[in-house]
């Protein structure tokens, strides 16, 4: 049995997420990009969170409600399409799965935001990351982080 990173598999999932937006040819590429990304985001943000520090999500939810206050506005908000995508149904809305099998939302849009938030997510966790596990990353992913490209 092999063990693994979490860490080191997020910052593959990242590399891959980019390059699947950027050789984008259809939907699909910027649905995989979205998940990948967001899955990034699962595993950094409690990270950043657990350091008290404010995730990309949770920034921009803080922005939003200091501009227009509203108590339904969270973070999760900015990870919609990505849950939506990972799930059919809510318990916690009480939407059957076979009511909720539709979306609308602009792929390239959506996977570009996802990317931007998991690579601004990471810059931040980067000084805290063990040398081990940064030896680990490749120069590629060194390079992702350091640009300043969009996404």
């Amino acid at each position: 049995m092999k063990h693994f990173n979490k860490l080191h598999i997020a910052s593959l999932m990242l590399m891959e997420a980019h390059k699947r937006y950027i050789s984008a040819t259809q939907d699909i590429d910027y649905i995989v990009s979205i998940l990948l990304s967001g899955s990034v985001g699962g595993i950094v943000a409690p990270l950043l969170k657990e350091q008290g520090r404010l995730t990309s999500h949770s920034l921009w939810a803080s922005i939003s409600d200091a501009i227009e206050p509203d108590e339904n506005t969270h973070e999760g908000l900015f990870r919609e399409i990505y849950n939506a995508l990972k799930h059919a149904g809510s318990d916690r809305r009480k939407i059957k799965p076979s009511f909720d099998l539709t979306l609308q939302f602009d792929p390239k849009r959506e996977a570009e935001s996802s990317l931007y938030a998991a690579k601004q997510d990471f810059r931040q966790l980067r000084p805290e990351v063990s040398p081990e596990v940064m030896m680990q990353w490749s120069q590629e992913f060194s390079d992702l982080l350091d640009s300043d490209e969009e996404p």
